[in-house]
């Protein structure tokens, strides 16, 4: 899906194959993709706020003057409230526990984008895909799960210690870090909990600078 700051014609309606253009896009946690991108990748809707296109901005021009939804997609209406959309995997790596029928917060931790509702066509729910069952296991190694915050807190400890990364026994997308300290390993997961060894509530204040756990 390309954001919404990319115009774009409006195809003949007598054409449009079902589920039409803006049909069933206003409920929030409907997955949409851009009807105007060729190669579209789907997105979850997480707010529609009564807001009209033309009193959105999408984006600051070149120009340093504020660039509505309306005038960067000049062949939609107007008037029409935007439809705001995320990518799953931004939703699930900054609020992980927000899920539909209740809106997303705005703005929101992680990237969004403003959409004409008649540019987004609807290819299911995000709830349908949930419960198709557990997804297979990541075959990414431990170390290439590691979040950008578990990453720097390894470069931090292995100032002073040695680091080994493993992979996490309660989630097969995670990877906790394993320290060496006076002779014993402590784990430390994605959260910033520390376990084992007698330099656990040491770590937890470390790993909490990176990781926002709680320290001892």
């Amino acid at each position: 899906m390309s954001r919404a700051t990319i115009g774009g014609d409006v195809p003949d309606t007598g054409t449009e194959a079902t589920p039409q253009r803006g049909e069933g896009v206003d409920e929030v946690g409907a997955l949409v993709e851009d009807a105007d991108d060729a190669d579209p990748n789907p997105a979850v809707v997480v707010n529609t706020p009564p807001v009209a296109l033309d009193d959105w901005v999408a984006y600051r021009g070149d120009d340093g003057e504020d660039v509505t939804v309306a005038e960067d997609n000049p062949a939609y209406d107007a008037d029409s409230e935007v439809v705001v959309v995320a990518f799953r995997e931004d939703l699930e790596r900054e609020h992980p526990d927000w899920s539909p029928p209740d809106a997303l917060e705005l703005p929101a931790e992680c990237p969004t984008y403003a959409f004409p509702p008649r540019r987004l066509r609807r290819v299911g729910h995000a709830a349908e895909e949930d419960d198709e069952g557990p997804e297979t296991p990541s075959e990414a190694t431990p170390a290439e799960r590691l979040t950008d915050a578990q990453r720097a807190l390894r470069e931090r400890l292995e100032e002073t210690s040695d680091v080994a990364v493993v992979a996490d026994p309660d989630d097969p997308e995670a990877a906790v870090l394993a320290v060496e300290k006076l002779g014993a390993t402590h784990m430390i997961d994605v959260d910033g909990a520390v376990e084992g060894g007698p330099m656990a509530d040491r770590l937890a204040d470390v790993a909490a600078e990176y990781l926002g756990g709680d320290s001892a």
